[in-house]
């Protein structure tokens, strides 16, 4: 059964969506759940670096601010609901983190952003590319704003 289930954020609403569906699960099974935000670096996306930008590392450390934003609130969110947790923030690429660790999950419960079309095409789908290559079962909880 479920007993260790991975739930990533990167603080968005379709990811507390995401956020809530899993903790509910892990509360009614009795699971763990591990939190995950991952930062993503610019150098590999905007071929940027601390020698091409002179705020680099002040953009770096915000994005990492909001990184832990997101997993204070998370935490938050488990410890409201009486949900045990441990909490990570890495950094890598989305899809290729989420992946690894959730070689050593049960289950991964996501939000997805449900973009298609151009937006899906330019900004990619981190959830998408979970689903298709993860060897572990994905709960993907759809997200549209009201």
């Amino acid at each position: 059964m479920y007993r260790k289930i991975l739930l990533p954020t990167d603080g968005s609403e379709a990811a507390e969506a995401g956020l809530i569906h899993g903790l509910d699960l892990a509360k009614a099974l009795r699971a763990r759940v591990s939190l995950l935000y991952v930062l993503e670096t610019l150098t590999p996306s905007l071929l940027l670096g601390p020698e091409s930008v002179p705020y680099y590392q002040a953009l770096l450390e915000d994005l990492r601010q909001e990184g832990l934003r997101a997993l204070d609130r998370a935490t938050r969110l488990a410890e409201e609901k009486g949900v045990g947790f441990e909490a990570h923030l890495v950094e890598g690429r989305a899809a290729e983190a989420i992946l690894k660790m959730a070689e050593g999950h049960d289950l991964v419960v996501m939000g997805s952003h449900g973009r298609s079309g151009l937006d899906a095409l330019l900004l990619g789908s981190v959830t998408r590319e979970v689903l298709h290559k993860a060897r572990t079962p994905v709960l993907v909880v759809p997200y549209r704003k009201a």
